[in-house]
Order: structure tokens, then C-alpha cells, then sequence
């Protein structure tokens, strides 16, 4: 009986080690993920820098192209009413323009600002895929 105790020990024993080397190897795999993930981010991130930058020039432009257009606008007197409804629309579409490049540059600041943020949501939507995953192998798929 003693050594049928022991033996049943030592079992529990070795399967709780197989167990937890199984748990420290998919732990440390998910670490390394992880660092994947970041770093792989991280490089992205400083791709999108360059773009912030060169959106502020075209916004330049498109204020300086904006001004321009006015000032031709004022200025020639005697254009016809063709030419000022033309540059009349184009001023509009570059306000449009200059709209839509200042959203833009909002939201990509946002992105290098706070690239943890974004981080943090990729690996917390990773995880819940995971999960989702484990239960419908598992067979206990939650009711609609």
C-alpha cells in the first residue's frame, strides 16, 4: 500500500512538472509573440512619422494655393463671372481638401503618440480570438 501511495505520488509529481514545462514553454512562445508584435508595430509607427510630416507640407501648400486663388480672385477685376465661378469652386475643394488632410493628420497623430494604446488593443483582441478558438475546440461554444 505504501509503495502504491508512492508511486502514485511520484506520478502526480511528474505530471504537474510536465504540466508546468508545458505552461513556462507556451508562456515564454507567447513572450516571444508578443515582442514580435511590438517591435513589428513599433517599426510601423516610425514608418507613419515621415508621413505626419509630409501631410503638414501639403497642407502648406494647399494654404499657400488657397491664397494664391484669392488674391487672383480680388485682384483681376475684370475676369469674367466663368473664370471667378471656377476659381470659386476650386477654392472650395481645397478647403475640402485642406479638411480632410487635417483629419488625417489628427488621426495620425494619434497613432504616434500612443502607439501603446494600439498595442495593448492588438494584443487583448489577439487574446480574446484565442479564446474563442480554445472554446469552440473545447465544444462549449457560448449561446447566442
Amino acid at each position: 500500500m505504501a509503495k502504491t501511495l508512492k508511486d502514485l505520488l511520484l506520478a502526480l509529481l511528474n505530471a504537474t512538472l510536465i504540466l508546468l514545462a508545458i505552461c513556462l514553454f507556451l508562456g515564454w512562445k507567447l513572450a516571444s509573440t508578443v515582442d514580435d508584435i511590438t517591435t513589428g508595430f513599433s517599426e510601423k509607427v516610425q514608418i507613419v512619422g515621415p508621413l505626419k510630416d509630409e501631410i503638414r507640407g501639403v497642407r502648406g501648400e494647399l494654404t499657400a494655393l488657397r491664397s494664391d486663388l484669392a488674391s487672383i480672385q480680388t485682384n483681376d477685376g475684370e475676369a469674367d463671372s466663368a473664370i471667378a465661378q471656377r476659381i470659386s469652386a476650386a477654392l472650395t475643394t481645397l478647403d475640402q481638401l485642406e479638411q480632410k488632410m487635417q483629419a488625417s493628420q489628427a488621426r495620425i497623430a494619434e497613432i504616434t503618440d500612443s502607439p501603446d494604446e494600439m498595442i495593448n488593443s492588438a494584443i487583448e483582441k489577439t487574446a480574446d480570438e484565442v479564446a474563442d478558438r480554445i472554446i469552440a475546440i473545447r465544444g462549449c461554444e457560448p449561446a447566442s
